[in-house]
């Protein structure tokens, strides 16, 4: 190579460095804002609603889909998951629009798919080892929510508006067997509980004292329990046997190797007990508080959430099995315009098999268990994408995962991480 050559190269590998490093910055700008306006959904919504400035809440998230439009020109070069996942989002958008009732539900089954989107494309230069203060600070204010509420009545629990014609809640304010189910600054209890997780997750990976990340996963344990979220609390359970087993074999390879083993599990209890309920009736009779309070909404699950979400697909005919409903088919869309075809799928298989139909649900699980077993097995693996994964794949065995947007966008995050640039070392 010419001297002109190397020198042109050189200068065009500095010009890729420069623009990588304006987008890390503004990926984490962009995040910061969407994550903030998660922690803090609750009082944003209630103090926007006394401003008649409701609509604002949305403005993180308009961002976030102005980024999954611009970033993919900007980047020479995408993630697997990225431009797989866009490309059939593109094509069950539009199928969606043909075979849903109106062309708003399938817009915005669409618009729940952002966070998922924006974390695929934003994944590649984004530098999570550098957000530590961020992570800090977001849990610190979650749990300080959810600790706060027991002694607190924060005036927006339970509390609705009214916004573009709808009635949209600001907190949800529930209990379950008489226990109250804190939300602290968050929505619902369980957003509050999967933002203590996911953030105490990273947190584990960040700090440097062995002390610092041990607190951080109590208090997670702590705020989970008070939101008495038990999906969640099943997923820290299992994340703590992933860390303290790992602490004590020093991270063998080994045990990472047993860890995609359970996880492969995971995802097989994940697709076939929703499937089977399609020719099996489960007869979960629960007998004393205990049982009911842990397996009573699994047992709802079993009984008719799962086979009712399925036979979704039979809407129009059979053969819907094969290709879906289209983006909008199930969930939040259903809510505000099929509204008495609404169901949640409350698995993550379920959710993207309407969507996709069968064979294409399969493809994209089994693509999905493939590229996390390579990229848990590199040597240059980032530490914090397995743990993130098992949190992400252990609840979405009872929720479908993409309409939570945190849940969404670390899932984005962690298919798409470049290796390279995101890689830290496993210190926990």
């Amino acid at each position: 190579m010419s001297q002109a050559q190397t020198a042109a190269s050189t200068a065009f590998s500095l010009r890729q460095d420069g623009l990588r490093l304006r987008l890390s910055r503004v990926v984490f700008v962009l995040a910061a804002l969407f994550l903030w306006s998660l922690v803090l959904q609750a009082p944003l919504r209630y103090g926007l609603a006394r401003s008649h400035l409701d609509a604002l809440i949305y403005l993180p998230k308009l961002l976030l889909l102005v980024a999954v439009v611009v970033l993919p020109l900007l980047r020479p070069r995408a993630s697997p998951p990225a431009l797989m996942v866009s490309v059939l989002a593109g094509v069950y958008l539009a199928w969606g629009m043909v075979n849903l009732p109106s062309l708003a539900q399938a817009a915005f089954g669409l618009w729940v798919l952002v966070p998922l989107l924006f974390g695929l494309w934003a994944g590649p230069v984004a530098r999570p080892n550098q957000w530590r203060r961020l992570f800090i600070a977001l849990f610190c204010v979650s749990a300080a929510g959810v600790f706060l509420n027991p002694l607190i009545h924060f005036p927006w629990s339970g509390q609705m508006l009214d916004l573009f014609g709808r009635s949209i809640e600001v907190s949800r304010q529930w209990t379950t067997f008489a226990l109250e189910r804190y939300a602290g600054f968050a929505r619902a209890s369980f957003s509050a509980a999967s933002q203590l997780l996911l953030f105490g997750v990273m947190l584990v990976f960040l700090l440097k004292r062995r002390s610092a990340k041990l607190l951080v996963w109590l208090v997670a344990g702590a705020g989970i329990v008070l939101t008495t979220s038990k999906g969640l609390l099943g997923a820290w359970l299992l994340v703590s046997m992933y860390f303290f087993g790992g602490g004590l074999l020093r991270w063998s390879r080994y045990w990472i190797r047993l860890w995609l083993g359970v996880l492969m599990l995971i995802f097989l209890a994940m697709i076939l007990v929703p499937l089977s309920t399609l020719w099996m009736h489960y007869d979960l009779t629960l007998h004393g508080y205990a049982s009911r309070f842990l397996l009573a909404s699994f047992g709802d699950r079993l009984d008719w959430t799962w086979p009712d979400s399925l036979h979704l697909l039979n809407l129009g005919g059979s053969w819907h099995w094969w290709v879906g409903r289209g983006l909008g088919g199930i969930g939040a869309a259903q809510q505000y315009f099929e509204p008495a075809r609404y169901l949640a799928a409350d698995n993550l298989f379920v959710y993207v098999a309407v969507f996709v139909g069968l064979p294409v649900a399969v493809f994209l699980f089994s693509a999905l268990w493939w590229r996390i077993v390579r990229l848990s097995l590199s040597g240059q693996a980032v530490a914090w994408r397995l743990p993130v994964i098992l949190v992400l794949v252990a609840y979405g065995v009872v929720v479908n995962v993409v309409e939570g947007g945190l849940l969404a966008f670390f899932l984005g995050m962690a298919l798409s991480a470049d290796l390279k640039y995101n890689a830290v070392k496993a210190n926990a």
